[in-house]
């Protein structure tokens, strides 16, 4: 009895909703003034009047199952978790609330006697920690309405059951907001043909280079503040970068294994450079993983000659450091000649590890990755964030009224000039709030570049072997044809036929 009561509060709530927008509109068009030229259809009164009576009918509806509860108003709980893990991003939570407070005005105004509230957590956990977490619950059922999880996840999450398809919903409130969202982060949340998720956020990963150890090195002004373009147009490649980094280190302006940093962990970060000598991750037709090993061939030969082995720019040391405790601290302090990094980094430079906005500029150049080699493309990687709605959600559809509500332009930029991630919505890129950050504006245009993960069930695996095959070179343990044996064989034995390996 109590599932079927909450199955039609859901149902009647939502056509509440609808009709309360769509006798608003319905209001518009039967009450202003008609151009002397009509320019299309003007709906009837008698229209308006049927849908008004059916919203009246609805209510009463409502009313009886609210005096069924004794009295007590209705409460809709959704469930939202979402993650960070940079303390900047919380409003991929608070967005979700606001969302809500939004929905429970419109049912004031059109007088629905029920509320909607959202409960859950920001989590400032590792990926790895919260990504077991939103897993475990999903597995045994209890997971949340609503979760935050990067795009590539649409994948594994759809291939377990464990999330819902949203193109319906996409659809049916297409002209809400869906049809503002920048065309191509639609193919970042679809899988086998459907749409699984909606972007929260997107952002790229360019390379951070200290502009005062460059003048140290010799350059001038105009050398650093060109660098940007000469990556773009190809006249800096990577081997370039690695030259520079050999000399920082030679001539004592950064310390030995501090010319070139990266992320410690595992992570997406990873195949950039491969994709920047020309590799492919995923074949379009099969939809398999591909492993191009010419292209994986030049990538391990590139982390060779920058590890301690040969040219000593990234240090031996670095797989075991802490982001937050030794990555940006040292970052900040100046140490580090090129950082491989994300967009977002300045947002937690500047929200927690106190370094002002001015310093910021007088200290760091970004640029994308540049092409590993003449004729090649520069390139970035973009990852964005999405909500998912869990298959085991009791009111599926208001939780999607609530991401729906809660993917709007001003909201939307609060979350991107607070933590410092780029635009989802053509209306952001006008936004006042966002056009007024100097970063997001210089930085917009690599998103043209940037490169998605797979959409892959496997692609994780295939992403961690990366990782593990990188920091056996960094640490010692292999030379670059060492490198290629182990991942070949790694990748054989872990994703068998899900790969096409391309000698």
């Amino acid at each position: 009895m109590q599932a079927k009561t909450q199955k039609s509060i859901a149902l009647l709530l939502i056509v509440v909703l609808v009709l309360g927008f769509a006798v608003g509109y319905l209001v518009h068009w039967a009450t202003a003034p008609q151009p002397s030229a009509p320019t299309g259809e003007v709906v009837p009164k008698s229209e308006y009047d049927k849908l008004n009576q059916e919203l009246q009918t609805l209510k009463n509806q409502l009313q009886q199952l609210q005096q069924q509860q004794g009295g007590k108003p209705v409460e809709i709980v959704i469930t939202a978790w979402t993650q960070g893990p940079e303390r900047e991003s919380i409003y991929r939570q608070l967005n979700l609330v606001e969302a809500a407070n939004r929905l429970n005005t419109i049912f004031k105004v059109v007088g629905v006697p029920a509320t909607v509230k959202v409960e859950g957590d920001f989590s400032t956990a590792s990926w790895t920690d919260y990504r077991n977490k939103v897993f475990l619950a999903l597995q045994g059922g209890t997971g949340p309405c609503i979760f935050q999880m990067e795009h590539h996840y649409s994948a594994l999450l759809s291939e377990n059951g464990w999330i819902i398809p949203l193109d319906d919903y996409v659809k049916k409130y297409w002209n809400w907001t869906y049809y503002d969202i920048i065309s191509g982060l639609w193919d970042s949340v679809t899988y086998k043909g459907h749409i699984w998720g909606i972007p929260q956020d997107t952002e790229a990963r360019p390379i951070f280079y200290n502009k005062l150890l460059l003048k140290q090195l010799g350059w001038t002004d105009d050398q650093i503040n060109s660098l940007p373009d000469k990556i773009k147009s190809g006249q800096f490649t990577l081997q370039d970068l690695l030259r520079v980094a050999e000399e920082a280190v030679q001539k004592g302006v950064v310390q030995p294994g501090y010319a070139i940093w990266h992320r410690p962990s595992a992570g997406p970060d990873w195949p950039i450079v491969y994709l920047a000598f020309g590799g492919t991750l995923q074949d379009p037709t099969t939809g398999k993983l591909v492993a191009d090993m010419k292209a994986w061939k030049k990538t391990f030969d590139w982390f060779y000659e920058a590890s301690m082995q040969k040219g000593k720019a990234i240090s031996d040391k670095i797989t075991s450091l802490d982001f937050n405790r030794d990555i940006h601290p040292t970052i900040v302090s100046g140490k580090v000649l090129f950082w491989m990094g994300g967009i977002w980094h300045k947002g937690q430079w500047i929200g927690s590890f106190n370094l002002s906005e001015d310093r910021f500029w007088q200290m760091f150049g970004f640029a994308l990755y540049p092409a590993g080699e003449p004729g090649l493309k520069p390139v970035t990687l973009s990852q964005p964030q999405a909500y998912f709605v869990s298959k085991s959600c009791k009111y599926p559809e208001i939780a999607f009224l609530i991401i729906t509500l809660a993917t709007d332009p001003y909201l939307n930029s609060l979350h991107a000039v607070k933590s410092a991630h780029l635009a989802i919505l053509y209306d952001q890129l006008s936004d006042p709030v966002y056009t007024k950050d100097k970063f997001l504006a210089a930085t917009g245009y690599m998103v043209e570049y940037a490169k998605y993960q797979p959409l892959h069930p496997k692609w994780s695996d295939y992403n961690t072997i990366i990782f593990n095959v990188i920091k056996g070179i960094e640490t010692g343990q292999f030379n670059s044809d060492q490198a290629l044996q182990v991942f070949r064989q790694n990748l054989q034995n872990t994703l068998g036929d899900s790969v096409i390996i391309r000698d």
